[in-house]
């Protein structure tokens, strides 16, 4: 992979500067030839899993009372649920893990990654992804139909692991009345209207997979779990289930603030174009227009408040 970088200068309204820098990414040397038309090409960050088993178990019920209720709004926010097949369910569900909110389930994440990131097979994806042309991947060891390469047990131990890692506590290691104007600010600037603060959960979708624990609680994860048209800055042309290439899942913020501590860098959105909350703001478009504009239009102090706000969380 090769990345090239455009920088964007832009001006806060009180006149101070910042610069934002667009990735463009290609490909030299393929491995395999070149590749077939129409290839589309996104590149990821990997979302945390802390708490995705408590995501998991909000109720589906909640997530689509969230397109409702911004459909009902008549502004520019309304966003919409991804809905996607899920191998376990044999059913289709809400989506909400992945960028475009593309997998229902930690199940099927979870088993998925297997087979396209390890080439490991499984009941739910027995065959693996090989090509024609991929001669290495055709002849290596394999389960073949009927015998997973991961047993059921396994596969089930690592899907409850995932279910459990609990998110992080917040963090209140700034002034705290910051944080309130933070709060506030946040709110005014419209963003909770899509980074919802809070719920309380429901059962796991498959209890065998999950546990007890994760039903009953009271969660702040700040997301609606709906897709939104973040505008031609941020598309990536790149469909998914029924997400367009404009489209992409709130991301949850809890957590965000370790995230130098935890991976040495400060990188967000899904190709971690944004170093930090602030230029995370400013990439922000179509239905977040408004907000960013809010945000453009705030003095240092607040912009300070409100992304100590979000790194608390």
């Amino acid at each position: 992979m090769q990345v090239s970088w455009t920088r964007l200068p832009g001006r806060y309204v009180d006149g101070s500067s910042f610069v934002l820098k667009r990735p463009d990414y290609s490909v030299a040397d393929w491995g395999y030839g070149p590749p077939g038309k129409g290839l589309m090409i996104s590149p990821r960050l990997a979302p945390q899993l802390a708490g995705v088993g408590l995501l998991e178990a909000i109720p589906a019920a909640e997530i689509l009372a969230n397109a409702e209720l911004q459909a009902r709004r008549g502004d520019a926010i309304h966003g919409e649920p991804n809905w996607v097949w899920d191998v376990e369910a044999r059913a289709r569900m809400v989506g909400r893990f992945g960028w475009k909110a593309n997998v229902a389930s930690l199940a099927h994440q979870t088993a998925a990654a297997f087979r396209s990131d390890m080439g490991i097979t499984s009941r739910l994806f027995p065959q693996e992804t090989c090509t024609p042309t991929q001669k290495d991947c055709l002849a290596a060891p394999s389960g073949g139909d009927g015998e997973p390469e991961i047993p059921d047990e396994r596969l089930a131990d690592v899907i409850l692991y995932q279910a459990l890692l609990a998110p992080a506590a917040r963090r209140f290691d700034v002034d705290r009345r910051e944080l309130k104007r933070g709060q506030v600010l946040f709110e005014q600037a419209q963003c909770a209207q899509c980074h919802r603060p809070s719920y309380v959960t429901g059962a796991p979708p498959f209890p065998s997979l999950s546990s007890p624990s994760v039903q009953g609680q009271r969660i702040w994860p700040y997301t609606d779990l709906l897709l939104h048209d973040m505008g031609p800055a941020l598309a990536d042309g790149r469909p998914d289930g029924s997400a367009s290439g404009r489209q992409w899942k709130t991301p949850p913020l809890w957590g965000l603030g370790l995230l130098k501590g935890v991976n040495g860098h400060t990188r967000l959105l899904h190709d971690g174009r944004a170093d930090g909350v602030a230029e995370a703001v400013l990439w922000h478009g179509g239905e977040a227009n408004g907000s960013r504009e809010f945000f453009r239009a705030m003095s240092a102090q607040d912009r300070r408040a409100l992304q100590r706000f979000v790194e608390s969380l």
